[in-house]
């Protein structure tokens, strides 16, 4: 369906007679209210509720005829999603953060206690905290539009609807509250609990610092993701706006809309299985760079 919707409006595109068409550029930014999609049952999945983010950019507005036109465009897209309370995180990841925060001073044999200590616990584990997942995507989004004017009027109503294709910037984390770390959602254990007494004594012995935090808990901070999340994505997208020319052939509007991505979010599925997508409201301006 995606390749056919794309071949569809290229044939639209490519048969477009420029210099006897009018062609507008525009441009337009406002609020996304991004979320994140559960795929699966997987905990490090669900529990995601909407987020704050900015999305806009610059777009050509093509005529085909004083109904339909092709619009194509370069925007950005601000995505993710926040959870709140007790809830699911990445073992892998902890572990990942724990050797960023010694950085140069992890030696050989702490670094062997992080490897050991990940054979014993958990692949998820439970925290309680505030964690909010940003994204940063340049989206290139391709339309065939739909318009039309209210008689005489400035006014003038219209949809527009196409896929997308979309880059991954940046990715990050951030967590915010300092908390035990649990092996189930109840809290009932602790992580540093499921470790053999051997292990315990030997962390304690050679790293008390992250003897402390298994056993007692952290304060959670901000973790760089970029690297666990796929880099491109595609899916559909589409808007839903009005609005009121002036002068000579410029325009002011506003637009309601959404997109969705297709394809999963994480490269590795144990880290979850999470589509992504927006709802958008954004002004906007255009002028006439071609007229018939």
């Amino acid at each position: 369906m995606m390749k056919k919707t794309v071949l569809i409006l290229c044939f639209f595109a490519l048969n477009i007679k420029t210099n006897a068409q009018p062609v507008n550029l525009g441009v337009h930014g406002g609020l996304a209210v991004p979320n994140i999609v559960s795929g699966s049952k997987n905990p490090l999945s669900v529990g995601y509720s909407s987020r704050l983010a900015g999305s806009g950019g610059i777009f050509t507005e093509i005529g085909i005829n004083n109904r339909f036109s092709v619009r194509f465009g370069v925007e950005y897209s601000g995505q993710g999603g926040k959870r709140n309370g007790v809830q699911a995180m990445s073992s892998s990841q902890l572990i990942m953060d724990m050797a960023t925060r010694m950085g140069a001073n992890i030696t050989e044999e702490t670094a062997a206690m992080l490897g050991t200590m990940a054979t014993h616990i958990p692949p998820t584990f439970y925290a309680d905290v505030k964690n909010t997942v940003k994204f940063d995507y340049l989206m290139i989004p391709l339309s065939l539009q739909w318009g039309k004017t209210f008689g005489n009027s400035p006014y003038r109503i219209y949809v527009n609807t196409g896929p997308f294709i979309s880059f991954l910037m940046s990715g990050e984390q951030v967590s915010k509250g300092s908390s035990k770390l649990y092996t189930e959602a109840d809290k009932s254990t602790t992580l540093w609990a499921t470790l053999p007494d051997e292990i315990q004594s030997h962390i304690t012995d050679g790293v008390p610092a992250l003897a402390h935090i298994l056993e007692n808990g952290t304060e959670f901070g901000t973790s760089v993701i970029t690297g666990e999340i796929r880099p491109v994505n595609f899916g559909i997208q589409g808007n839903i706006g009005l609005s009121y020319q002036f002068g000579n052939d410029n325009r002011l509007f506003i637009e309601a809309g959404g997109n969705y991505g297709f394809v999963r979010m994480q490269k590795n599925k144990s880290n979850g299985d999470n589509l992504t997508g927006s709802a958008n409201i954004m002004l906007g301006y255009s002028f006439r760079i071609i007229s018939l």
